[in-house]
């Protein structure tokens, strides 16, 4: 018989005060959630690349990868606030266990909760067409904003190399393949999809394709850092108690 899981199985009340999160099967969901909003954001790319937008599906934007306002938009700033959440509570209880990295896990809470914010607002857009006009770039760099990212993902990894290495090996190893894919995506294939870009337009097919695996590459990334920092943190502290006061 097939064991079936349900939300109480992976957060439940063992007695008054006291809630039990269950990690594998926490991270199960995780991943199932991440694999529907791909995959209908993949549909959606099917349906208006074979059938075009004249029907009553329109483009189905609210499912598109590479659109603000969207669900794939919206579930990845929510990853990127939940890693926030979890980082700054390692960083809480590192004050006493691993004073050392306490620093690099609140600045990493820093950066996810602007990251989460930026994923929403994209103020890092704001910056494209300034710096594209001011360099007249075209082609790889279309998407401008790369010009800035680039020295400032090098500044980070080096900041970091030391943190990471100071970090448990399965630990680092999740979080640096984690790091590879959303980078990848997030950074890596906006030069392929500026090329793309400058040939076709926007709705080319190549651009869609690449388009379509950079957001995949970022939300699988997200995911795998968020199931590892949940772990992590389990690994840190089995049971975490938490007193709430409303300050009278």
């Amino acid at each position: 018989m097939n064991e079936k899981h349900t939300a109480s199985d992976v957060c439940h009340v063992t007695k008054p005060g006291l809630v039990t999160l269950e990690i594998r099967k926490l991270s199960t969901y995780l991943w199932i959630a991440t694999a529907i909003v791909l995959g209908l954001g993949v549909m959606r790319e099917v349906v208006v690349h074979n059938i075009g937008t004249e029907t009553f599906l329109k483009d189905l934007r609210h499912f598109a990868l590479d659109l603000e306002y969207s669900l794939p938009a919206w579930y990845e700033s929510l990853t990127m606030a939940t890693a926030s959440v979890l980082l700054a509570t390692i960083a809480i209880l590192a004050r006493h266990h691993d004073p050392r990295n306490r620093w690099a896990w609140t600045l990493l809470a820093v950066i996810f909760i602007l990251m989460s914010v930026d994923e929403v607002v994209s103020f890092h857009e704001v910056a494209i067409k300034p710096i594209r006009h001011a360099f007249n770039l075209s082609g790889v760099l279309y998407f401008s904003w790369v010009v800035l990212a680039a020295p400032m993902l090098v500044i980070l990894t080096i900041i970091f190399i030391p943190f990471m290495l100071r970090l448990p090996r399965r630990t680092a190893l999740r979080f640096t393949i984690a790091a590879i894919l959303f980078v990848g995506g997030a950074f890596g294939l906006e030069f392929s999809g500026g090329h793309y870009v400058t040939i076709g337009g926007f709705d080319s097919l190549p651009y869609r394709i690449v388009s379509s695996c950079e957001e995949s590459l970022e939300i699988i990334g997200m995911t795998l850092f968020v199931t590892s920092l949940f772990r992590h943190l389990a690994g840190v502290t089995p049971v975490l108690h938490v007193t709430i006061k409303d300050g009278t």
